[in-house]
């Protein structure tokens, strides 16, 4: 978990820009898209709590 945390400290240190040239990087790289996630996300969200 020391990995983890250490990467989770970097990234918060991050600048807006900073942050959004990392998700398109990582989007590029692992072929993965962060908006994909984002209603399923929100639709278990709400599902738990109603």
């Amino acid at each position: 978990m020391a990995k983890v945390d250490s990467i989770l400290e970097e990234i918060k240190g991050l600048s807006l820009l900073e942050a959004s040239e990392l998700v398109k990087k990582m989007e590029e790289t692992f072929g993965v898209s962060a908006a994909a996630a984002a209603p399923a996300a929100a639709a278990g969200g709400g599902a738990a709590a109603g």
